[in-house]
Formats: structure tokens, sequence, C-alpha cells
């Protein structure tokens, strides 16, 4: 009975954070594959991936407190904790530069050539 109460208690203290991150990857889903049809709810858009953004960033900063500043003196840290900290970490920052070549490669091909207006 003592084992069953505490894995529920484990479930209950990670459950708001896998909530989160669920949450951040709902919002942030549509920058997966955005194309000019999703101009009309830009400004939506903008504020999911902001919101989306900010959630996984905040995550990854309370995941990496929880790995370089564990609490209790002597609780070590797994090593699978440190090692999805990395993962978690390298992913965002990947999202982020990839958003980023997505949205400059929209602004370019929607960019008026500068030929046209020499003509």
């Amino acid at each position: 009975m003592a084992k069953s109460g505490r894995l529920e208690e484990q479930i209950y203290r990670h459950l708001p954070g896998v909530i989160a991150v669920l949450i951040a990857i709902w919002l942030l889903f549509p920058f997966i594959k955005i194309d000019r049809s999703d101009y009309a709810q830009g400004k939506i858009l903008v504020y999911r991936l902001a919101f989306g953004l900010m959630i996984m960033i905040i995550m990854l900063g309370k995941m990496g407190f929880d790995v370089f500043f564990p609490q209790g003196i002597a609780r070590p840290v797994s090593n699978t904790k440190s090692v999805l900290f990395l993962i978690l970490g390298i992913l965002l920052l990947a999202f982020v530069i990839y958003i980023i070549i997505q949205a400059g490669a929209l602004f370019m091909s929607s960019y008026p050539d500068t030929s046209e207006f020499n003509q």
C-alpha cells in the first residue's frame, strides 16, 4: 500500500511539468510547417509562438535549476536527468533557429523583386 502511495505522489509531482510541456508543444505545433495561407492568422500565430517558446524556456530553466542545484545536500542527480536537460536544450535551440530560417525564407519569397522597379 505504501508503494502505491509513493507512486501516486511521484505522478502528482511530475504532472504539472508534463502538462506544461504538452501545452507548449500544442502551441508550437503550427510552426512545424507554415505557409502563405497562414498569414491571415498571423497575429494569433505570433502569440502562440511567444507563449509556446516562453513555456519551453521556463521549463528548460526549471530543469536546469533542478539538475545543477538539486534539493538536499547529499541527493545526487541522475545521469538521465542531465542527458534529458541537454537534449531539451539542444532541441529548443534547433527549433528557434528553424523558425528564424523559415520566417526569413517566407519574408524573402514575399518581398517584391527590386528589378521590377528599375524597368
